[in-house]
């Protein structure tokens, strides 16, 4: 969760304002402001929070009189701009507060508008907050813009007075997660605690030697950081997309949306239709070498490890992939949605060569088969498939992939247990992206069973084309409409 690297409230004084009143008739006020800015930066151990101020418009008032709220809204506000160009999160609240020594206007009579808010006094505010829980991530900004003017009823007792102020902020910078970030803009939240992958997990359980209510949003980390998945039967996780509907698997540790194919249309948890694939397919047509265990493959003769998993041959289930994502993404305009991320194809070995009919245990054999322990760090660059050789191998040229073993446990599917309430049950067999094991002549790579559950299958034969759900990432900064049920599901929009 986020962690606040220091309780120690940082007041920057951003801009002054000051109002001077002086009797220009028996019914005559001038307002005269005059603005000031600083910069403040604060060092940290663990990073660094540097606010700057850019300003806009100038705010004056000249032999101004008390007028309406209706006039007050369309004076001349004075706006200006705060950006975060460090590199920890800031959250604050902005406050007006006196500087006026002596002979201070009546806070009742004096009347202040923040961007589109109502007007309200400045004896109403609290600690003269004037808007408060403001989050700059590093990088972002926020410009804001204040009216301020004198209450039509303002008496003639408050000729000769005078009222200053400056409006700072007040808070604390925090570690920038942003994947948190991304949870806040989906108004959504996480859970507390480390669910039990040994057991399925669902909105309620009437076996509880099998089953966990672990329902929700929980926190792991992936190869980018802090990452957030969803588990059980959530019902928050829908999205609107290119004309599909698609499932939030987890939110990426850089804060992009990774979300798998469901359907021309929203299903209820437990619902069994084979709308939710694409097409089906083998993993592989082949599946007696332990090349075939690869989403992209070397040289099938090779006698070295990194001869036999070169990605130089694509799979035979990442042409169906490619081909879907070209006609129903690219050609029609949605790429620019779409982020680059990393989709795991783990070939690394805990036990055997992985070259050609040797006898090999990959690694997520061992963690979901022995251990039921998920991961979703990849853990060699070959393997983590990406367009862009920076976050990954470079290899694909389409930023799409399937789903991980790792990640059907994670959101409550366990090795050899049925469940058919959470989110990605289908009612029929779909294929992952993780790779079991060679033993018995072939390539076993994992699969999500009729059932719910998880389980091996021959990499290709004539009997085991499964469902193809291909899985993409959305940008950190998309912006949706809706809440992300079934019936108002997150759904893009430019």
């Amino acid at each position: 969760m986020k962690k606040i690297l220091s309780d120690k409230k940082i007041l920057m004084t951003l801009l002054s304002i000051i109002l001077v009143l002086v009797v220009m008739s028996s019914t005559t006020y001038a307002l005269f402001f005059k603005v000031h800015t600083m910069d403040n930066t604060e060092s940290y151990t663990a990073g660094i929070l540097d606010i700057k101020v850019e300003e806009g418009s100038k705010l004056e008032l000249v032999n101004s009189l008390p007028i309406t709220d209706e006039e007050g809204a369309n004076l001349t506000p004075y706006t200006f701009t705060i950006t975060n160009v460090g590199n920890l999160t800031y959250t604050f609240d902005l406050k007006l507060l006196s500087t006026t020594t002596e002979n201070q206007i009546n806070p009742n009579y004096i009347k202040i508008k923040l961007d589109d808010k109502e007007p309200v006094l400045l004896s109403s505010l609290s600690e003269g907050i004037i808007n408060n829980d403001l989050t700059l991530n590093p990088g972002e900004s926020i410009t804001m813009s204040v009216r301020i003017w004198l209450s039509i009823d303002t008496p003639n007792t408050e000729i000769g007075k005078t009222f200053s102020a400056k409006i700072v902020t007040d808070g604390v910078g925090s570690e920038y997660i942003p994947a948190q970030s991304t949870l806040n803009k989906l108004g959504l939240t996480v859970n507390n605690g480390t669910p039990n992958f040994m057991k399925t997990a669902q909105a309620s359980c009437s076996d509880e030697s099998t089953c966990e209510t672990t329902n929700g949003i929980y926190e792991i980390y992936d190869d980018l950081g802090t990452s957030y998945y969803f588990r059980g039967e959530v019902e928050n996780n829908y999205v609107k997309f290119a004309g599909f509907y698609w499932r939030i698997i987890r939110i990426n540790g850089d804060g992009t949306i990774r979300i798998i194919y469901d359907g021309t249309s929203a299903h209820v948890n437990g619902e069994a239709t084979s709308d939710k694939y694409v097409d089906t397919s083998n993993f592989n047509d082949e599946y007696n070498n332990n090349a075939y265990a690869g989403y992209m493959y070397g040289n099938i003769e090779g006698n070295t490890y990194q001869d036999v998993h070169a990605n130089i041959y694509d799979s035979t289930i990442k042409k169906v992939v490619d081909k879907w994502y070209k006609i129903n993404i690219e050609d029609k305009g949605y790429n620019d949605y779409v982020a680059d991320a990393i989709y795991c194809n783990d070939r690394s070995v805990y036990s055997g060569t992985g070259i050609g009919t040797s006898t090999t245990y990959y690694m997520s054999r061992l963690r979901i088969y022995n251990q039921k322990n998920p991961s979703l760090v990849c853990n060699q660059k070959n393997d983590k498939f990406t367009v862009s050789e920076d976050l990954g191998n470079g290899d694909l040229t389409y930023p799409a992939g399937l789903i991980t073993v790792d990640e059907v446990s994670l959101a409550g599917g366990v090795y050899p247990l049925d469940n058919t309430k959470y989110y990605l049950y289908t009612g029929g067999y779909y294929r992952t992206m993780s790779p079991n094991s060679f033993y018995d002549s072939g390539i076993w790579m994992w699969r999500v069973l009729y059932t719910g559950g998880i389980g091996g299958s021959f990499a290709g034969t004539s009997t085991t084309v499964y469902g193809v759900r291909p899985v993409i990432s959305l940008n950190k900064n998309t912006k949706f409409i809706g809440n992300g049920t079934m019936d108002s599901p997150f759904e893009v929009v430019s």
